[in-house]
């Protein structure tokens, strides 16, 4: 997909360096993506456009969302996103009136006013980068939740590797300040510079603090540190400036104080980090503070409070004097579990794909579930043929548009445009059902998802029939059983040994999962994902928007004897939310 990635940068923030990771991570996924700023310093293998979109005179911004509207036509964009308001304001605007979503991270909170709460600029979907912001945002500002999304920012693993520390011998202790010297940041550090290093420097007496960041002369942090080196005597307060080689800085420092994308940097290098940000101090990152770090960024993004100078003290004190508690090991790997630039890309890339589904006004896709369709006389699961001939030719008629999980597949990842009245039709697939069936939608242009079990398949005759139409072979495990009555081993074996049966059987690869009387929970749902489904189906479970959980996808079940209302009710795209399913 065309991607353009919108932003007001005059100076590199923790935004920038995201939206570069991100930038790369999906060009390597094959997508083409353009970055518009005001300026842009890290590099990034996106195309760089310089436009002043965070010049903010009515006049500019005209220009500004006139500038970004052709752009997105000329560029055929198939999304656009937003990481600072002044960019999701120009996006806004020229978004509005055509078919292309605006996706808006959000890495700051928002100033709480009437017309914030009135209006929103941040289109159809916005990302909160911690747990902090989103509750801020559904609390204090009221977004709607089936407008957020909770995805960190992330970082890219291959370029901070995991590496033993090896810090050079020297007489002193070097604890390095990494960060912003301006904005609250500053304001952060003109505490820790007044009363917490000096009070570190009294314990530890070697100790030199380097302070590492964008800098000019009359910057109120280089005349806070002028006064304390004066009045101690000596220079233990260094200011370096801003550094190319961040990461040398972090490996030969005994100690990193920092938040935000400069606490995943350091961990994901095996550093020590004590956490302290705009808003909150939290310490040394451990498996003791981790869920603090995670819900505010590492102490940048809750809501304001003083810092806690006795924690910040004793927590620098603690990463110097006892180094071999701290757990190299665990640092990178809690970064690997939740910072990973490839798994953010993911995350977000599903984001994209809701947001186009809002933006079409298409939340709900009926997703239709035949138990059984019989020659003979139906019951109440399963239809008789001349009703599945009756339901075909409505769905014909209303010029429905069917698709399978892999048509789905390249919709979620922008390969393939979602239909204005797509439907979906899933099977159990016994071999009585593709008998039925089969014949029908060959006859009227539709195909299906059949499920099988791997113990019980069809013959190679009719699983090569279902094949042969366009139809597609979906797993409903090994047995059948009631997936809550089974051990972890033997949920791996009916989720895991069933793809592989039907793959070798049929000679494709299988991309859905159905499961065994509807029971999913989160750790089965994770063994699915993890056995490489991407798609996993319910009936009387899941959300009416689809794109919000692709591994719980509700479907909606067809009676026998349901009358041409209810099969449209049920096909209208609405039928979940007049069921009132959340």
């Amino acid at each position: 997909m065309n991607i353009v990635q919108v932003l007001s940068q005059f100076e590199v923030t923790g935004a920038e360096t995201f939206a570069a990771a991100l930038a790369d991570e999906q060009i390597a996924q094959g997508h083409n993506v353009f970055i518009i700023s005001d300026n842009f310093f890290t590099p990034t293998k996106a195309t760089i456009i310089q436009h002043p979109i965070g010049k903010r005179d009515i006049a500019q911004r005209l220009k500004n969302v006139l500038f970004l509207r052709k752009f997105i036509r000329d560029h055929k964009i198939d999304v656009v996103h937003a990481h600072s308001r002044a960019a999701s304001w120009v996006c806004f605007f020229a978004t509005r009136g055509g078919t292309v979503p605006l996706v808006s991270s959000i890495h700051y909170r928002q100033h709480l006013h009437f017309s914030s709460k009135l209006f929103s600029v941040y289109g159809e979907k916005r990302v909160a980068v911690c747990k902090s912001i989103y509750t801020h945002l559904n609390h204090e500002l009221q977004y709607p939740m089936d407008t957020l999304a909770l995805v960190h920012n992330g970082i890219n693993l291959k370029k901070w590797e995991f590496r033993p520390r090896q810090v050079p011998k020297r007489d002193k202790k070097i604890v390095s300040y990494v960060g912003r010297l301006t904005g609250f940041k500053g304001d952060t550090l003109l505490i820790l510079i007044e009363q917490v290093f000096p009070r570190v420097f009294d314990r530890i007496k070697n100790v030199e603090f380097h302070i590492y960041g964008f800098s000019t002369p009359d910057n109120p942090v280089v005349k806070a540190i002028e006064k304390v080196n004066q009045r101690y005597g000596r220079d233990f307060i260094v200011v370096k400036g801003f550094s190319n080689d961040v990461e040398t800085v972090y490996r030969t420092s005994d100690l990193i104080i920092g938040s935000g994308r400069v606490a995943m940097e350091a961990l994901a290098c095996g550093s020590p980090v004590v956490s302290i940000g705009e808003s909150n101090a939290i310490g040394i990152i451990s498996e003791q503070t981790k869920d603090e770090a995670l819900r505010t960024n590492f102490g940048d993004l809750d809501k304001r409070q003083p810092i806690d100078i006795e924690n910040s003290v004793s927590s620098i004190i603690s990463g110097l004097e006892s180094p071999e508690k701290i757990s190299a090991e665990w640092g990178r790997a809690f970064v690997e579990e939740h910072f990973d630039i490839t798994t953010v890309a993911r995350q977000i890339a599903a984001v994209y794909t809701e947001a186009a589904a809002k933006k079409k006004k298409i939340n709900e896709i009926p997703i239709l579930f035949y138990n059984g369709v019989t020659a003979n006389e139906g019951n109440e699961k399963t239809i008789t043929i001349s009703e599945f001939e009756q339901q075909m030719e409505f769905l014909n008629k209303k010029k429905f548009t069917p698709l399978n999980f892999t048509d789905l597949h390249a919709i979620a990842s922008f390969r393939q445009h979602l239909p204005q009245k797509p439907v979906i039709l899933t099977f159990i697939g016994n071999e009585e059902n593709i008998t039925s069936t089969i014949p029908l939608l060959k006859r009227y242009g539709f195909t299906g998802v059949f499920f099988v079990q791997s113990n019980a398949l069809p013959s190679e005759q009719f699983m090569q029939q279902v094949i042969a139409t366009g139809c597609e072979i979906g797993s409903s495990s090994v047995t059948g059983r009631k997936m809550n009555l089974l051990s972890d081993e033997e949920l791996r074996r009916e989720i895991v040994e069933s793809k592989q049966v039907i793959e070798q059987s049929i000679g494709r690869s299988i991309i859905s999962f159905a499961y065994p009387h509807d029971y999913v929970n989160e750790k089965v749902k994770k063994m699915v994902a993890d056995a490489g489904y991407l798609f996993g189906v319910c009936v009387d479970e899941g959300r009416r928007n689809i794109w919000i959980d692709l591994l719980k996808i509700r479907r909606i079940q067809i009676f026998h004897g349901a009358s041409q209302f209810s099969f449209w009710k049920k096909t209208s795209g609405r039928y979940l939310w007049y069921k009132s399913v959340y």
